[in-house]
């Protein structure tokens, strides 16, 4: 009945074996980034429902793809039987709850070492696996953490903060993820001993919003929320619409700050107190600020996008049109890098997005399978283990394990 579970050799990560247990985006786009870097990755799923992500349609074969399939009750007797057999043989266990839920149900850290002493173990968690009980046992999506951080209201428009879309806290997080388990792995692999990580969501969020936030905390700064796309804290860095359409700049460095200034007839600030000669940005609340973001809109809003663009490049200021997601495919820098692919889905169709990246040039990824259907691979996966397809079956009847859909 089963074969052997197969996964294609290439990437960074061969020989390297992750397993999630977690729904929706931020632990299981972690494991799925591994995969798609050659890692071997088991996505566990529940024997009674399936993985939330499945009613996205197109996203399910983005954000799952490369993936095998368990659906095992890994809470139920025998069902954690299997489980515990499975780390053994694992490099990376990522598991996203609500604060310590695995720790309650006797999934300790401890046990899974007995089993495997190098496991390095992955906890994701709105508000940590320690702390104030009101927290700790919160459930907890992108916008809550983003809410809870300080990253929120850092975002949005005058008096309306709004969450950075699409799900910045549950990529970010994701990426936290990511990096402390491979940073992890590598020590484990130098000493044979496992490491847990806590990783909590709200926190990860507040290491990347410190830009601001740290002149508050330092000399009780609070800057505005950005209005129209500028940088609160910077002249001539955000969004300027032009009269066919939005640019992007960052106006930084001192030769781009005098040249600018020229086309702007605003020199005569330059040599002051407050603008030294060689400055390299403005500040916004500086005495010209809001005069020079004044000028720039209007100065912009009389040219086309290319006629700025040739303009600000002609200066070295680093600026970019704001791309409309149809312009994306058939933009000739994308087609070059081969940003957009299609890939084969399991019902015969196919499923475009992006391609993977980062781009390794000497061990590169590859997109070799589809999202799996729910189960698809539980028989595979527990034949390696050293279960017969008997006793296979006999776990599936008691419900332990759910075979392929």
């Amino acid at each position: 009945m089963s074969n052997k579970v197969s996964t294609p050799e290439f990437g960074p990560l061969h020989g390297v074996r992750v397993v999630f247990s977690a729904l929706e985006i931020a632990g299981p786009f972690p494991a799925q980034m591994m995969a798609e870097w050659g890692a071997e990755v088991i996505w566990i799923e529940h024997t009674k429902y399936p993985d939330t992500i499945r009613v996205m349609k197109n996203y399910r074969e983005l954000a799952r793809r490369n993936l095998h399939s368990l659906s095992i009750d890994i809470f139920s007797e025998e069902g954690k039987k299997a489980f515990l057999k499975l780390m053994e043989t694992t490099d990376i266990f990522i598991e996203s709850s609500k604060g310590p839920a695995f720790k309650r149900r006797g999934m300790t850290d401890e046990l899974l070492w007995e089993h495997n002493k190098s496991l390095v173990i992955v906890h994701l968690s709105g508000y940590g696996q320690y702390g104030e009980d009101q927290y700790i046992n919160l459930p907890s999506y992108d916008h809550i953490a983003q809410a809870f951080s300080g990253y929120l209201v850092q975002n949005g428009d005058g008096d309306q903060p709004v969450p950075a879309f699409p799900y910045s806290g549950d990529y970010i997080s994701g990426f936290m993820v990511l990096s402390s388990a491979l940073a992890a792995l590598h020590n484990a692999k130098r000493t044979g001993e496992g490491e847990s990580v806590d990783v909590a969501m709200y926190e990860a969020l507040l290491r990347v919003s410190h830009y601001y936030m740290i002149d508050y905390f330092n000399n009780g700064t609070l800057y505005p929320r950005t209005t129209k796309g500028k940088d609160p804290t910077q002249v001539g860095c955000g969004v300027y619409r032009c009269n066919d359409g939005c640019i992007t700049m960052s106006w930084v460095g001192g030769p781009q700050i005098r040249r600018l200034l020229e086309v702007l007839d605003h020199t005569h600030i330059l040599g002051t107190d407050e603008f030294p000669e060689g400055i390299p940005g403005i500040r916004a609340d500086s005495s010209q600020g809001q005069i020079l973001e004044d000028k720039l809109d209007a100065f912009f809003g009389e040219k086309t996008i290319d006629e700025t663009l040739e303009l600000l490049e002609s200066m070295t200021i680093a600026a970019t049109r704001v791309l409309t997601i149809p312009e994306l495919e058939s933009h000739p820098q994308y087609i070059a890098r081969e940003n957009i692919v299609e890939w084969d889905t399991l019902s015969g169709g196919k499923c475009k997005g992006s391609n993977i990246v980062p781009k390794f040039t000497k061990n590169p990824g590859q997109i070799w399978r589809s999202t799996p259907s729910r189960g698809m691979d539980t028989a595979s996966i527990l034949s390696d283990l050293g279960y017969s397809d008997q006793e296979i079956h006999a776990l599936a009847e008691v419900g332990a394990v759910k075979l392929a859909d």
